[in-house]
């Protein structure tokens, strides 16, 4: 019951018809009446507990204090009424000579007062909320003033459930520990404690936000406005609670008027006029959260550069493929295909005569059914926000060959050449393939050559064994060695003679050449 309220009043009527409870509480007032009188009696005495002295006698209507006072001739009435006021009131009647007593048990309450909640260790948002980061262990404590102990508990409720009782208990202080909270444990939690007497209750609530950090790592790209007109910075740091504040900055230098500093998003994303970049430009997107160290990351923007085979060949009638592949732009390039004919700027189209497809950085263009109109040269164009880079790739179309005919051509000539090659040589100096011949098949015969110096003997073994020994001619040469002239011998021996007439015919026409 607050300050200024009307006064309390229980009574609880014992076994006895002359007892009586009646309840109180601390700073108010109250009438305790005398239920035993006599229909005409006017005055009573009022004692409390066993005290000697009477707290109202029959001729003082009020106590020295004040704070009792006799009121309609018999009732007791208590103000501003404390702890220590509890106890049993007796009243006893002053005219008559009775012994009866009318015996009353004031019962006094006090609270819950000053009702004290704490969540720790937790940090304070501006508003007052409560925040920790996820996985903490929290230590929920509850305190109170009360008379007698009040009946403490602790309740949890999210935003949008019905309140779940965590932990009670009687005592004027309550605590208990929540290990490893949850992300799901975000929402209020509240502190109650009930007077056990009055019933009064008194409760306090905290709000708590579980934060985690981002659960994925921060990245920035650079990406090109529709008509290249712009630069779109994008960065994001996703999974976090609450949302991280983002910002942009140039060689660290904030971009003005370009800033998220509230936490509305995961993601920001700025723009940039082309005509503020240069090539090689640099910027740095910062992250911050509530529970995470701050985080950076880079973008620096480049011009495209292209790559492709110079020259390319296409018969007619068959396809060709050219390749462009892109590198080093960021942000990336937009790859098209031009021809230089009437109309160099008007992009070529997928189509029946071309096929356009790109994987990854590299872009193929398939000009399908070469005719002699495809010849010249094509041009591979990348574009992005900082400019354009061209590269041409030229084409020749040209007629198939017979490869077949080409080939048996060249095998005839190549047979011709050898045939008259041969036929030449036999022509010059047919016994060249005499003497092999006959030297291939007359295996037995012996061919020796002797030095000037044993000239002289081998003559006189010749000149007697011609006369004596059917073993051959001798046939005489000389040669030059050194400036100095050598003269050497053949000998052939006679063949057997069993050997083929004909050898011997040819050997001899040979002997007489010689």
């Amino acid at each position: 019951m607050g300050s200024g309220s009307k006064p309390l009043w229980l009574i609880w009527f014992a076994a006895e018809a002359s007892l009586a409870i009646l309840l109180g509480e601390v700073d108010e007032q109250i009438v305790i009446p005398c239920y035993a009188l006599a229909p005409n009696s006017t005055r009573t005495v009022w004692v409390k507990d066993t005290l000697t002295q009477p707290l109202l006698t029959c001729n003082s209507d009020s106590s020295s204090e004040g704070r009792f006072k006799r009121i309609n001739g018999t009732s007791l009435e208590i103000s501003n009424l404390q702890i220590q006021d509890e106890g049993n009131y007796t009243c006893i009647e002053c005219l008559h000579d009775t012994d009866e007593k009318h015996h009353t048990k004031l019962r006094i309450s006090s609270g819950p007062h000053n009702l004290s909640a704490n969540i720790y260790p937790t940090q304070t948002l501006p508003n007052g909320t409560l925040y920790t980061s996820h996985g903490s262990d929290l230590i929920f404590n509850c305190s109170c003033q009360s008379h007698p102990e009040p009946i403490m508990d602790w309740t949890f409720s999210t935003y949008f459930g019905n309140p779940e009782l965590f932990h009670e208990g009687d005592g004027f202080l309550l605590n208990f520990t929540l290990l490893q909270v949850a992300s799901n444990y975000m929402g209020n939690f509240s502190c109650s404690a009930k007077n056990s007497l009055s019933g009064r209750k008194e409760s306090t609530t905290l709000e708590l936000l579980v934060y985690h950090p981002p659960a994925y790592p921060m990245a920035c790209y650079a990406n090109n406005s529709d008509d290249l007109s712009q630069l779109l910075l994008h960065c994001y740091w996703p999974g976090g609670y609450p949302f991280p504040s983002l910002q942009w900055k140039q060689d660290d230098e904030a971009l003005s008027n370009l800033t998220s500093a509230s936490n509305d998003s995961d993601s920001l994303v700025i723009s940039l006029n082309s005509s503020q970049l240069v090539v090689g430009q640099k910027f740095q997107c910062y992250g911050r959260h509530l529970i995470k160290e701050e985080r950076i990351c880079h973008v620096k923007i480049d011009l495209p550069d292209l790559k492709s085979q110079p020259i390319r060949t296409c018969l007619v009638g068959a396809n060709v493929t050219l390749s462009c592949t892109v590198s080093g732009a960021n942000p990336s390039a937009a790859i098209t295909w031009l021809r230089n004919l009437s109309n160099p700027e008007v992009e070529i189209q997928p189509g029946k005569k071309y096929s356009i497809y790109q994987s990854g950085l590299t872009s193929y263009l398939t000009i399908n059914n070469c005719t002699d109109d495809d010849d010249g040269y094509y041009v591979c164009k990348a574009a992005n926000v900082l400019g354009i880079k061209e590269i041409n790739i030229w084409l020749t179309v040209s007629k198939p060959h017979n490869i077949v005919g080409l080939m048996a051509t060249v095998l005839i000539l190549f047979l011709l050449a050898v045939a008259i090659i041969t036929g030449t040589i036999f022509y010059c100096d047919p016994q060249v393939y005499l003497k092999a011949h006959f030297l291939r098949s007359r295996g037995t015969e012996v061919m020796v050559l002797v030095d000037e110096e044993e000239e002289e003997e081998m003559e006189e073994v010749i000149q007697s064994t011609e006369s004596t020994s059917p073993i051959g001619t001798a046939i005489s040469d000389h040669y030059v060695v050194n400036g100095n002239i050598s003269k050497h011998q053949v000998l052939f021996h006679q063949p057997p003679d069993n050997i083929n007439p004909a050898l011997i015919t040819e050997v001899s026409e040979d002997k007489e050449d010689l």
